[in-house]
């Protein structure tokens, strides 16, 4: 008899889930990951990417996001992406350039006067190009989202000009360019994942590091670093990729899906990025932290300080790539990309951001 009622149950448990299934199940499943607290600019692009591509594609791909270090630290989320156990992810310069030296370029102090010039050089051949070099390295790389300007902090003295680096230990991403970064200025640098910084602070095991002000902010970082320059010594990205296999196995109509809405929300994130920044910088202030925002003069110290690194990068990355992007530099400077520059800033004054709603999600 036990038997027999355990024969039917299963059968009709079996056929309870078939039907329980729904129609629009999604065909593809994707995890996408990054590092930055929940809340934050990466993050609410990344969900509102999520939310339309499930909506584009009917329900066929759904994604689920994973931040703040959920799936592990940025060189173990973009390993994952190379064997395909994290289907896509955000990642910034500093990890990726274990993969990819040639990202690094892009972490040349100074390189870039304004966001528009990053967004120019990001969005153009130039990006284009070094997008291209995930391909052998099992990832296709999609856009550059914006992790922001940034600055150093330092719990041991004002930073104002070069000279106040000089011997303080400060943590880095797991990057040459940026230890040779702090190395130019005469200071200690000390690799470290992003996930383990609030605490070495807080411990003093450092004395200060350098981030865009919405990860100073959000990692709560004013707790233990009472002093910061607005310097912007370089512009971060995110990058966004996804398994080179997965992306090649999926339809053409998903993947341009992916590649419009991923520009679509990359503009959006930029700006509400943009908006953010100084936002927070009010709020950094108000938590008692000194900001120090450099006069013109101090600023080319800085450029003179760090100048020296452009030499050393030709031994981390190809000498050509350098050059491409010192020329950029130059041409910018001289005006060449004027075009573009207004194209960015009028195509930016239409987009609309939810700033408040995300500046709820911080105290």
């Amino acid at each position: 008899m036990f038997k027999k009622t355990f024969k039917l149950l299963t059968g009709a448990a079996i056929v309870s889930a078939l039907f329980a299934s729904p129609a629009f199940a999604a065909k593809y499943n994707f995890k996408l990951a990054h590092v930055i607290t929940a809340g934050t600019p990466i993050d609410v692009a990344a969900n509102r990417f999520a939310d339309l591509i499930k909506e584009r594609t009917k329900g066929e791909v759904e994604i689920k996001v994973f931040p703040a270090s959920q799936l592990g630290a940025e060189r173990a989320i973009i390993e994952g992406v190379q064997l395909g156990t994290v289907e896509m992810s955000f990642t910034t310069t500093g990890a990726i350039g274990g993969f990819a030296p040639e990202f690094q370029v892009l972490d040349l102090p100074f390189l870039f006067s304004s966001y528009e010039a990053a967004y120019t050089y990001l969005d153009g051949d130039q990006g284009s190009k070094l997008l291209k070099f995930l391909d052998r390295k099992g990832m296709h790389g999609v856009v550059y989202l914006e992790n922001g300007f940034r600055n150093f902090t330092s719990s041991k003295n004002a930073i104002k000009v070069p000279a106040d680096m000089k011997g303080q230990k400060i943590r880095v991403m797991e990057s040459p360019m940026y230890m040779g970064l702090i190395k130019t200025l005469n200071g200690s640098p000390t690799p470290m994942a992003y996930s383990e910084l609030p605490n070495a602070l807080l411990q003093k095991v450092i004395d200060g590091q350098e981030n865009p002000t919405v990860n100073i902010y959000s990692a709560k970082m004013y707790e233990s670093q009472p002093y910061m320059i607005k310097d912007q010594h370089t512009y971060n990205v995110f990058i966004f990729k996804v398994n080179g296999k997965i992306w090649k196995a999926l339809p053409d109509d998903i993947r341009k899906t992916i590649e419009t809405t991923a520009v679509e929300v990359r503009d959006f994130q930029r700006k509400l990025n943009r908006e953010a920044d100084g936002s927070f910088i009010k709020r950094l202030e108000a938590k008692g932290m000194k900001v120090h925002v450099p006069s013109k003069d101090e600023v080319k110290q800085w450029q003179v300080a760090t100048a020296p690194l452009y030499d050393e990068a030709k031994k981390i990355v190809n000498p050509a790539l350098v050059a491409e992007a010192m020329q950029f530099r130059t041409d910018w400077e001289a005006g060449k990309y004027k075009a573009s520059e207004q194209k960015y800033i009028e195509s930016f004054k239409k987009i609309s951001v939810p700033l408040d709603d995300v500046m709820k999600n911080f105290k």
